[in-house]
């Protein structure tokens, strides 16, 4: 009996090591019109939902069109690189940053311990030399904290990297 009990207490740890299941609030916090999106076979047989983040999603004008879209934390099946998935609501047009593809920082954000929105707004000069960009709606400002910071922004036509801190 005993080791029936210790095959499953590891099971469970190693399940957690992985992706995180989503609970009953995390799953009912994902909106209506974005689940089609994230059921489709192209999304869901090569990324799942992961929740080791707490808020897991966000909900933001992204785009700039008035409507709240989605974006939240995403684990690709074959790596477990971690990266976040954008849901334009009006569209429905899905964009994914890092979670194994390749961008302007890299293409793993298992590094991102906190996320929040960054409203419409002026945008202060970060930590490098490039202008700050002029935001088209809502962004996102993710954090490795006590250390780095970026906001993840709509060009118009894709998502864009913009080092806040170091």
């Amino acid at each position: 009996m005993r080791s029936i009990v210790v095959l499953i207490g590891m099971t469970l740890s190693v399940r957690s090591a992985g992706a995180q299941s989503l609970t009953a609030a995390q799953r009912y916090a994902v909106p209506e019109w974005a689940r089609p999106v994230i059921e489709r076979p192209a999304f869901a047989n090569v990324y799942e939902l992961d929740g080791h983040l707490n808020p897991f999603c966000q909900r933001a004008d992204f785009d700039g069109d008035g409507k709240l879209d989605f974006a939240v934390i995403i684990r690709e099946r074959s790596s477990g690189k971690i990266g976040i998935a954008f849901i334009h609501h009006a569209t429905l047009a899905l964009y994914i940053v890092g979670a194994g593809k390749p961008g302007v920082h890299g293409d793993d954000y298992a590094w991102v311990d906190a996320w929040t929105v960054f409203d419409k707004d002026v945008v202060p000069q970060g930590a490098g030399e490039q202008p700050p960009p002029s935001l088209k709606g809502d962004a996102l400002l993710v954090f490795k904290t006590q250390s780095a910071s970026a906001i993840l922004w709509w060009t118009g036509t894709t998502y864009r990297w913009y080092q806040q801190g170091d």
